[in-house]
């Protein structure tokens, strides 16, 4: 007989992580800050399928329950004890030196989780980013070798909003979002944040060119009972928490009074890394300017099929996804097919 609360359960592996940004040292000091880039800093793995530097890239929720795939809270870092405190923004738990009372620090020799109030407007971690807002987005990239999750984290207002928007659209309109194909785009947004010269930053959403009808067919497939590894939280995310805000100093031995935490997950599958294959630069030039021709037109993928079949190559709408040509894909093919879109799109206007 099947072990209830064991047995009809499926643990997917986390992969890997997704940064917004790079680490670069601070002039004249050694500690390195978070500089944010306006592409997704991805594993080789990733990078193989995608290119250098994607902005986009196919994506599946795993789970119908944000609160797995999609975690986010207010949370404080410390550089020795790690997260120290989780909250809603109304009531928090944080980690508490059982001698001082207070959140626990590098000299802390015994702490416990306890229930606190949680007032960013009031909080002095929040006021100076030791605390902040951070969403886990973990996700399925099904064009990548691997089973498994990758995780990004966010900081983001807009990010988070765009991502919890497109959920609950989806969940509205087709009464799920898990398994359901989406595109996720890391695009640039003019912000005035309160005191600051309006700027460009660069922020998550879910790429809109959606065909329902399509979705709403996924949608009638069944569910599978799935459930996702516990987002990525004991350490502060490299490019939200500067090693500089978070604190000095090594740790006397600590004593662990109690702790809700629960253990990380040890059963995570490692891929080896890959090596990225070489692709002529005018080769991967071409290519992009091809797909996003092929995507404007809303070309099908019998369309496609059909025309690289005269030249006995297997190319259908699936590779025009992917930031690398197949394999036999040359400039010379890339040229007539780029010239037969062109007839193609002039036909549209007449």
């Amino acid at each position: 007989m099947p072990i209830e609360g064991v047995s009809e359960l499926v643990r997917i592996p986390r992969l890997g992580k997704i940064h917004l940004g790079i680490k670069v040292k601070a002039q004249g000091k050694d500690v390195q800050y978070p500089k944010a880039t306006d592409y997704f800093v991805a594993p080789a793995e990733v990078v193989a399928v995608y290119g250098e530097k994607p902005t986009e890239f196919p994506i599946m929720f795993p789970v119908e329950e944000p609160e797995l795939f999609a975690q986010q809270w207010l949370r404080a870092y410390s550089m020795t004890q790690g997260l120290v405190c989780i909250g809603t923004g109304l009531e928090a738990h944080g980690k508490v030196d059982v001698a001082t009372g207070a959140i626990a620090d590098h000299e802390t020799k015994q702490w416990e989780w306890r229930e606190l109030n949680c007032d960013p407007q009031e909080c002095q971690k929040y006021q100076t980013k030791r605390c902040r807002r951070v969403m886990n987005l973990q996700f399925l990239l099904p064009e990548v070798p691997g089973l498994g999750v990758y995780q990004i984290d966010t900081s983001s207002f807009y990010s988070i909003v765009n991502i919890n928007s497109m959920i609950k659209m989806l969940k509205g309109m087709l009464g799920r979002c898990s398994l359901v194909p989406l595109t996720l785009v890391l695009g640039p947004i003019k912000v005035s944040p309160p005191g600051i010269t309006q700027k460009t930053v660069h922020v998550m959403h879910i790429k809109k060119d959606i065909r329902l009808a399509e979705l709403a067919h996924i949608a009638q497939l069944p569910l599978g009972k799935i459930l996702i590894p516990e987002a990525d939280t004991d350490e502060p995310p490299e490019d939200l928490f500067p090693d500089g805000l978070i604190g000095p100093g090594k740790s006397s031995k600590i004593i662990r009074k109690q702790t809700t935490q629960p253990p990380k997950d040890e059963n995570i599958f490692q891929e080896e890394e890959q090596e990225i294959p070489q692709v002529d630069e005018e080769l991967l030039k071409g290519w992009q300017i091809v797909r996003e021709t092929v995507q404007q037109l809303n070309l099908t993928d019998s369309q496609i099929r059909k025309w690289f079949a005269k030249v006995d190559i297997e190319v259908g709408l699936a590779d025009f996804h992917r930031a690398l040509p197949p394999e036999k894909v040359t400039n010379d093919l890339l040229s007539k097919f780029q010239a037969m879109l062109d007839i193609y799109r002039e036909g549209q206007k007449s």
